[in-house]
């Protein structure tokens, strides 16, 4: 029976991660933000030309922060998910034989991949992981990866294209990173200012 529960409450917590917001098309403050990750290990800058812009309710991917390049049509949203109580979950769960729970450090993979279906309806994408030496320099995560896609669905609304930069830290958190824009040909050079925006600690 425990084990059941455990299994329905892993099942659960990832269901609604990408299902619920707290925020409905609010603007959340850079400050508001910056405090809130600040006690999951992460950290923010702001990048230059950017301004906070609304936070959405839609059925495909919850986020909690947006920033809009102020010359450019190009935004980019911030999902943030924090492992912490999980990892005490799973610590307790560890010393009871009869309890069966997924090692937490490893839902992002299928949480990166259910993500890729959710904003293109079903299509399968290449998602490339960047190398362990450069996401350990650059982020000071543990494993990150991209995919770039084209949108169909409502979190793309407005957008043609999206590309989804993920970071995962050992027993701290996961992250979705989501750059939108229109234009192909400019999208990479866009996307650079605010690629260091947001890293751990």
């Amino acid at each position: 029976m425990k084990r059941k529960i455990i299994g329905l409450f892993i099942l659960t917590s990832f269901i609604t991660a990408f299902t619920i917001s707290d925020n409905k098309d609010k603007i959340v403050k850079t400050e508001e933000f910056q405090n809130y990750i600040d006690t999951l290990g992460l950290k923010f800058t702001m990048p230059e030309g950017y301004k906070e812009t609304y936070v959405k309710e839609n059925k495909d991917l919850w986020y909690s922060f947006a920033i809009k390049d102020t010359k450019a049509n190009f935004e980019v949203r911030y999902s943030i998910w924090s492992l912490k109580p999980t990892i005490a979950d799973y610590e307790k769960c560890k010393l009871d034989t009869n309890c069966t729970m997924v090692n937490p450090n490893s839902i992002y993979k299928g949480r990166v991949q259910s993500n890729v279906l959710n904003m293109t309806a079903g299509a399968s994408m290449d998602i490339g992981p960047f190398p362990p030496q450069a996401v350990k320099k650059e982020f000071n995560a543990d494993a990150g990866g991209s995919s770039f896609f084209e949108f169909n669905c409502d979190f793309g609304e407005g957008y043609k294209y999206g590309q989804m930069v993920y970071l995962h830290k050992d027993n701290v958190a996961d992250v979705i990173i989501t750059y939108m824009s229109n234009d192909k040909t400019t999208h990479s050079d866009l996307m650079m200012k605010p690629f260091h925006a947001l890293t751990f600690k």
